[in-house]
């Protein structure tokens, strides 16, 4: 069984999944993300080119994986079929959850839309802030932070909307 903190490294290549959901990912080889499970970890940090960044560890029907978006291939200078150097740990902080200054400003100006927010599971309010801080300019994240404000407090979400049925 490994430890927290044991790193592994390994080689491997950039691919992309083009069927249903279309999106860039790196495979981690079995035995390592055998490891990272066995010792409980879902979340990992992954080190590619001194660039640190916090991934999930995907089970996929091929093999597990770790996905990687656009912004940070190209912060990385990498692309589809470059084999990249990769560093890979469990996630010691795996709750942490990257807020950024409007959506926590705006969720402390709106007790009912933070209520319902620090209610939800980690993995729906990791999606949620990244949403609201995914954007590259502050006026939109301002804007996706009050916009999600709404939703959570009048139950407008997609997911709310779905379970209507």
């Amino acid at each position: 069984m490994t430890t927290p903190t044991e790193v592994f490294e390994f080689q491997a290549p950039i691919l992309r999944q083009d069927s249903g959901l279309r999106y860039h990912y790196f495979p981690v080889p079995a035995e390592i993300a055998a490891c990272l499970q066995e010792s409980g970890s879902k979340r990992v940090v992954v080190t590619i080119k001194g660039n640190t960044y916090r991934r999930a560890l995907q089970s996929t029907k091929k093999a597990p994986c770790v996905i990687v978006g656009l912004d940070l291939l190209r912060e990385v200078s990498c692309s589809l079929g470059d084999v990249i150097a990769v560093k890979i740990i469990s996630d010691p902080e795996a709750d942490v959850i990257e807020m950024g200054e409007e959506f926590t400003e705006v969720l402390k100006q709106d007790p009912d839309a933070s209520k319902r927010f620090y209610s939800m599971t980690i993995g729906q309010r990791r999606s949620l802030a990244y949403y609201a801080t995914s954007a590259k300019r502050s006026d939109t994240r301002v804007k996706r932070a009050f916009e999600l404000a709404r939703k959570l407090r009048t139950y407008t979400l997609n997911s709310d909307l779905s379970n209507e049925d």
